[in-house]
């Protein structure tokens, strides 16, 4: 299974590396990370469920000194949230936030934003 494709975001990626890929019969698995021009890093977990038709994920942006900007997932960690399981942590671990489905693409356009506001 490879990775996404992220050509759409070329302006803001200087390389993608697949770090782990498991193919299960029925349940792919992929970890890859995405460096950025500002020298952040954005660490990605897709975990597919085809039978249900659903991924889990994990997308976390980070500095280059690996403290945390955004990370977004759906771990049913915060079921009192109205989002949930649908959730983001900013800035750090226990500063969580409601948050809409993500997908890597939406991730990249988010950063993508943010990058050209600076």
């Amino acid at each position: 299974m490879p990775l996404p494709d992220l050509a759409a975001f070329d302006a803001i990626i200087t390389k993608s590396i697949l770090i782990k890929e498991l193919i299960t019969p029925r349940i792919p698995i992929l970890r890859y990370k995405v460096e950025l021009v500002t020298g952040s890093i954005l660490y990605a977990k897709e975990v597919t469920f085809f039978e249900e038709t659903k991924i889990d994920y994990a997308y976390q942006w980070q500095r280059p000194d690996a403290s945390l900007i955004l990370r977004w997932d759906n771990a049913h960690d915060y079921p009192n949230l109205s989002t949930s399981p649908f959730h983001k942590h900013v800035g750090s671990e226990t500063n969580v936030l409601p948050s809409e489905p993500m997908t890597i693409e939406k991730v990249l356009a988010y950063i993508s934003l943010q990058i050209s506001a600076t």
